[in-house]
């Protein structure tokens, strides 16, 4: 009987250095066929030994990833190719309807596909959210040839779209892939495409915070690990992608605080202003509820992982919220709906629940200096006492956020002290 390989840790890929004189290999023992490469030279890739139509092949799964994200890719490849798919063929598919794109010839999607893979698009930070908007928004012109493609085609399919703020997202991220294209002749022209008008119900949602009687109704309901992630936000009024990318390593349990790294948050100011003064770490002082919440988080993905026979060691590098299946949380629409149709309060956005963090914040006596202190500002006070005053205003953010959690606890149990929230808010 051939001996089991155990599972790869994440201390074990963190710690494989390149051997000068061979190249080195690791066989992962959670997912089979699973190997990760590394060269003379440093380079780490990951690749897939499995059987395909009757053949033993390798397949490319990636370079560049974690534990996890390797293991997600490599799981999802052994599905598609027991249904028949060839990942190889798709990918070479894929760079000759790019290189197709570049030469002229091609489909409006080789277009698209082709600024988001070798073009100025590359790069983006959201390019995959961007890539996602335009194939649905724009999913009846992927296949025609590009160069056929009319500007009022385009823009009768903005105005047809049901969604207004996906379709007006869509017009701005469509914009430089025309311009890009139209200079290399890939398309007739860069076309000037109208923004559909905003609905009123996707205006009320940008300023809408919750409720006391929403929450009530929400917080039962937000016992999965999109719900999970969404208590986090509402309990440190924190941004959807600072909690979605938050990992272990930012996290202190001891000291009781989640630091958000510069590099994660968001930063408005001019490229001249960023260059004077590089952005600092956000410190989050975590109250107990925030705290009894990820020790929760850290139980259930030890769980998780030793149902799917996977090391239950987090390593620093392991996202903090994951999906049922160990990825990165997506579908949030579909998520906000469900919970809608459940709790009958709809309306309301990923970001409605830094609002309502803030709003009820200050309802129970934050100053503004704290609230923007908790939401994670630049400038405490506006620009002229940020100037003298460096404070980041410690002790009021840990009582602030202490509070909040309290109250967000006192409204799940239905307690009567927050009776006399909701009659001074609306007094």
């Amino acid at each position: 009987m051939a001996k089991r390989v155990p599972p790869l840790s994440s201390a074990q890929v963190a710690n494989l250095k390149p051997d000068p004189t061979r190249v080195r290999e690791l066989v992962d023992g959670a997912v089979p066929g699973l190997r990760l490469r590394v060269t003379r030279g440093g380079t780490r890739s990951w690749s897939l030994n499995v059987r395909a139509a009757g053949k033993m092949r390798r397949f490319e799964v990636g370079s560049g990833l974690g534990l996890a994200d390797a293991r997600k890719r490599a799981e999802d490849m052994r599905r598609h190719i027991r249904e028949g798919a060839d990942p190889t063929a798709e990918r070479r598919a894929l760079r000759a309807r790019a290189k197709a794109a570049e030469a002229g010839i091609g489909t409006f999607g080789a277009v698209i596909d082709a600024y988001f893979s070798t073009g100025p698009g590359a790069g983006l930070r959201s390019r995959h959210e961007q890539l996602k908007r335009l194939r649905s928004v724009f999913a009846s012109h992927k296949s025609r040839p590009a160069t056929e493609v009319e500007g009022v085609a385009l823009q009768l399919t903005v105005d047809a779209h049901t969604a207004k703020t996906a379709a007006a997202r869509a017009v701005a991220y469509l914009s430089p892939v025309l311009k890009w294209a139209s200079k290399r002749s890939l398309v007739k022209a860069a076309f000037d495409l109208e923004k559909p008008r905003a609905d009123v119900n996707d205006a009320a949602i940008g300023q809408r915070f919750l409720a006391v009687e929403e929450l009530h109704a929400i917080l039962p309901r937000l016992d999965d690990p999109h719900g999970w992630c969404s208590r986090f936000m509402l309990l440190t009024g924190a941004r959807l992608r600072e909690a979605t990318d938050a990992t272990w390593a930012e996290v202190d349990l001891e000291a009781e605080t989640w630091t958000i790294p510069p590099t994660r948050r968001k930063d408005t100011r001019s490229r001249v202003r960023r260059k004077q003064t590089a952005s600092q770490p956000h410190v989050v002082p975590l109250s107990r509820q925030a705290l009894s919440l990820l020790q929760g988080v850290r139980e259930a993905e030890e769980r998780r992982r030793g149902l799917v026979g996977v090391s239950t060691e987090l390593g620093a590098a392991d996202l903090v919220f994951v999906g049922e299946r160990g990825g990165k949380l997506q579908n949030w629409d579909r998520w906000l709906k469900s919970i809608a149709v459940e709790t009958g309060v709809g309306g309301w956005s990923a970001h409605t629940l830094r609002r309502t963090a803030a709003t009820l914040a200050a309802d129970l006596g934050a100053e503004p200096h704290v609230i923007s202190v908790l939401l994670g500002h630049k400038n405490i006070g506006g620009q002229l006492t940020a100037t003298y005053s460096k404070s980041r205003y410690r002790r009021e953010h840990v009582e602030a956020l202490q509070r909040l959690g309290d109250l967000v606890a006192s409204i799940e149990a239905g307690d009567d002290k927050v009776v006399a929230l909701n009659s001074a808010r609306r007094a």
